[in-house]
């Protein structure tokens, strides 16, 4: 259900909902003990055995029962039947071993609490997960932009499944395919044909590229997915194959579901993970505490630029983020107004090698900019694009557009992961 599912995030999942249940638990204990119920270790015995039992059970028919895979095509109707067959079986599988404690037998008034109390809360919890994320998905974000190699009945099934699903927050880059004199359906005449599959690499230059779908068939284009599978190796974008048709040594794979179509995924850079959760979360925390620490210094700093040369105080770039996407950089102007009109004029003095332009003593540069680059001052409104999502407190810095033009295409994996502050 989410944007990446894999077995980090599901962990996550699967702690929310242990969370739940042990709400639910003691929601019941309060109903059968009163007040008293909100103490666990004062609980019976037998209670404390039910609580561990079920816990146990969950574990093993939460994974039996798939709870954890991607269900972002699944009617939330089957969804709940599920969780409802979960928690009538972890309630039966919890009452055998609680019985043999007979001090103070488990109520039937417990145990249907217990039951529709965590049912209810699963399920509920589900639902409004999935309300989200259509509430986001219409607004426009967390999408994944996916590029479709081959036109044939498998790639027309995976269309057709995006099509009907707009909660499955995929768009359709464009369709890739061999040559053929095969008239392709009518289907993919909805989708851009961005060409035969030699133009890979300039689709990955040149648009937005999360996940490339090859649905060709591998006996007759192994050599032709084997270059496809490599060049998105390099560049760090996401490969998906129908299961069970290509194999390919890399360091990390995992098998997931789009609708009814099964997908290998081959990847070299990190997914959407418990770990990059948290540093989201640190970023977003570490970010508000900066702005909020350092306000009365922006505040000085913007008079300071203001005041001592014409223009904006800030200074506004396209840059390049997550995958190649567009976005502005903030930083404290520190050259003067025309900076960029000079840059020309300036090119042969140019102290770097390759696309970087940089100048020791760059004439371009103002008096108060000097001192805001050499304590990197400059730098602190970049927060702002933390916060807006658009970059990390850590990570490679976000290069102009004219900069990753004259990228060789390894250098583009530097793009598989967000931006940074720090640089590298």
């Amino acid at each position: 259900m989410l944007k990446q599912h894999n077995r980090s995030l599901a962990k996550t999942f699967f702690l929310l909902d242990l969370l739940i249940v042990l709400c639910a638990f003691l929601a019941a204990a309060c109903v059968r003990f009163g007040a008293e119920g909100r103490h666990l270790l004062l609980l019976p015995l037998q209670f404390k055995v039910f609580l561990v039992t079920y816990i146990v059970a969950w574990i093993f028919l939460a994974n039996r029962f798939h709870l954890y895979v991607s269900r972002r095509l699944t009617s939330f109707r089957y969804e709940a039947l599920d969780v409802s067959k979960v928690t009538f079986l972890c309630a039966v599988f919890a009452t055998i071993p609680a019985f043999f404690f007979r001090e103070m037998p488990l109520s039937r008034l417990f145990l249907l609490c217990v039951w529709c109390f965590q049912t209810g809360g699963l399920i509920f919890f589900r639902f409004l997960l999935r309300g989200f994320l259509k509430y986001i998905r219409r607004r426009g974000y967390n999408f994944r932009y996916v590029l479709v190699v081959g036109r044939n009945s498998r790639a027309s099934r995976f269309l057709n499944a995006v099509a009907e699903s707009p909660e499955l927050g995929v768009q359709v880059v464009g369709v890739l395919d061999a040559p053929t004199k095969k008239q392709a359906a009518p289907l993919f005449a909805k989708h851009p044909f961005l060409g035969e599959i030699g133009e890979l690499e300039k689709v990955l230059r040149t648009r937005v590229v999360d996940e490339v779908f090859v649905f060709l068939p591998v006996k007759s284009f192994y050599e032709d997915i084997d270059w496809m599978l490599r060049t998105c190796e390099s560049v760090g974008v996401e490969v998906k194959l129908p299961t069970d048709l290509f194999s390919l040594k890399l360091a990390k794979s995992t098998i997931s579901m789009y609708g009814d179509v099964p997908v290998i995924d081959l990847y070299t850079s990190p997914k959407m993970n418990w770990q990059l959760v948290a540093k989201r979360l640190i970023d977003v925390t570490a970010s508000t505490l900066m702005v909020l620490l350092f306000l009365p210094l922006l505040a000085i700093v913007a008079i300071l630029v203001k005041a001592t040369s014409p223009g904006p105080v800030f200074f506004r770039q396209q840059r390049l983020g997550y995958n190649g996407r567009l976005f502005d950089c903030f930083k404290f102007r520190t050259m003067v107004e025309n900076a960029e009109e000079l840059k020309k004029s300036l090119s042969h003095l140019n102290e770097v090698s390759g696309p970087v332009f940089k100048i020791t003593n760059d004439p371009r540069v103002t008096r108060i900019g000097r001192i805001l680059r050499k304590t990197s001052i400059d730098e602190l409104p970049q927060f702002i694009n933390v916060l807006k999502g658009d970059m990390s407190l850590v990570g490679p810095r976000p290069p102009v557009p004219s900069e990753v033009k004259q990228y060789d295409l390894p250098h583009l994996r530097r793009l598989s992961m967000k931006p940074g502050i720090t640089c590298l």
